[in-house]
């Protein structure tokens, strides 16, 4: 075979990779579930579950912080589980839509040391909610 047909087929198969390797990380990001988004709903108003987040007490599942972005999100940095006290470093971007429920939606972001899921399972997260804000996760149809 022709040198040059040869390197055709390689870049092309070099390609086809990198374009399924970028496809797979941007269905992961965006799949439901611990490592994507998490949708929650709260019966609460938007005012309360702003108060809720901004008061931190001892019997809290996660020692957080949370900061407000200029896109009107908010950024969830979880630093320590407290039953356990395992530290953490999780980052989620945090939305509440006011409606009939107030929708909380949680996306992940990032893991220290560039994991791309969160060091925790995914039910201290919903525990995590339900302690917070009394929000129950919403299952997404596929």
């Amino acid at each position: 075979m022709p040198p040059i047909v040869s390197l055709v087929l390689a870049l092309l198969g070099l390609a086809l990779c990198i374009w399924f390797i970028s496809r797979r990380d941007r269905e992961r990001r965006t799949a439901p579930g611990a490592c994507g988004t998490t949708i929650y709903r709260t019966d609460w108003p938007l005012d309360d579950c702003m108060d809720a987040l901004a008061r931190h007490r001892e019997e809290d599942i996660f020692t957080y912080t949370l900061r407000r972005d200029p896109d009107g999100s908010f950024l969830l940095h979880f630093t320590r589980h407290n039953p356990t006290a395992q530290p953490l470093d999780t980052l989620y971007q945090l939305r509440l839509d006011p409606g009939r429920r107030t929708t909380v939606t949680l996306i992940f972001l990032r893991e220290a040391f560039g994991y791309k899921e969160p060091v925790f399972p995914a039910d201290m997260l919903v525990a995590f909610m339900k302690q917070k804000l009394d929000a129950e996760p919403v299952e997404l149809e596929m």
